[in-house]
C-alpha cells in the first residue's frame, strides 16, 4: 500500500506572490476587467475567501501587483547602473534595462495604469525612483564631464524624455531594441560631446 502524498502548506509569502502572478497573468492576457478574486483563487488552487484573506478588495490586489511591478523594473535598472564604469555604459545599461522592462511587462504596467484608482500609486512611485536615476545620472554628467550640478539636471529630464519616447515607439513595433538602443546611446552621446565642446570653447574665451 503507497502512503497518500503529503500536502504541504504554503508559506504566506509564497502564496501572496502565487495570487498575484495570476493576477499579472489575468491583466496581461485579457485586461483588468478579467480579474476577479473567484476566478484568480480557482487559478491559483485555492478558495475566494482565501484571496480576501491576503487582499481584502480587488483594488488593493491590482495596487500592491502594480507597486511589485514597478519596484522589479527599478529594482533591475539600478542594478545595471551600478555595473557601469562610465556614462556611455550607464547611458547604455539603463536604456537596455528600460527597454527590457517595456518589452516583458509594458502592456501589463500600461493596463494598470489606465485605472484611475491606481494612476496616483504609480505617480507617487515614479516620482521617488525617477529622482533616484535624476541623482545618478547628475553625478555622472558632473564627475565625467564637469557639467554644472543644474546645467546636468536639465540634460537628464531630456534624456529620460527621448528613452521613454523610444521605448513608447516599441511597443508598438517601430524598429527593434538594438537599434533604439544605438539610437538613443547616439543622440545622447552626441549631445554631450556638443556640450563639452561649448564648454571648452567658453573656457577658452575667458
Amino acid at each position: 500500500m503507497t502512503d497518500k502524498p503529503v500536502r504541504r502548506r504554503l508559506d504566506p509569502a509564497v502564496r501572496r506572490e502565487l495570487i498575484l502572478d495570476e493576477a499579472a497573468r489575468l491583466v496581461a492576457e485579457e485586461g483588468i476587467s478579467a480579474v476577479n478574486m473567484e476566478r484568480i483563487g480557482r487559478q491559483a488552487g485555492i478558495s475566494k475567501a482565501l484571496v480576501y484573506n491576503y487582499f481584502p478588495s480587488k483594488q488593493s490586489l491590482l495596487t500592491e501587483l502594480l507597486l511589485r511591478e514597478y519596484n522589479r523594473f527599478a529594482a533591475h535598472g539600478r542594478e545595471a547602473a551600478q555595473q557601469a564604469t562610465d556614462f556611455e555604459e550607464l547611458v547604455r545599461a539603463t536604456t537596455r534595462a528600460y527597454f527590457e522592462y517595456v518589452d516583458e511587462c509594458g502592456v501589463l504596467i500600461q493596463r494598470l495604469m489606465s485605472e484611475p484608482e491606481l494612476a496616483h500609486v504609480m505617480r507617487s512611485a515614479d516620482a521617488e525612483g525617477r529622482q533616484r536615476t535624476v541623482h545618478i545620472f547628475i553625478g555622472a554628467m558632473v564627475n565625467e564631464f564637469g557639467l554644472a550640478p543644474e546645467l546636468a539636471a536639465t540634460v537628464t529630464e531630456v534624456m529620460m524624455g527621448l528613452t521613454g519616447a523610444a521605448g513608447e515607439m516599441l511597443t508598438r513595433g517601430v524598429r527593434n531594441p538594438a537599434f533604439m538602443e544605438n539610437l538613443v546611446v547616439t543622440l545622447i552621446m552626441g549631445g554631450m560631446k556638443e556640450l563639452n565642446a561649448e564648454k571648452a570653447g567658453t573656457l577658452a574665451e575667458v
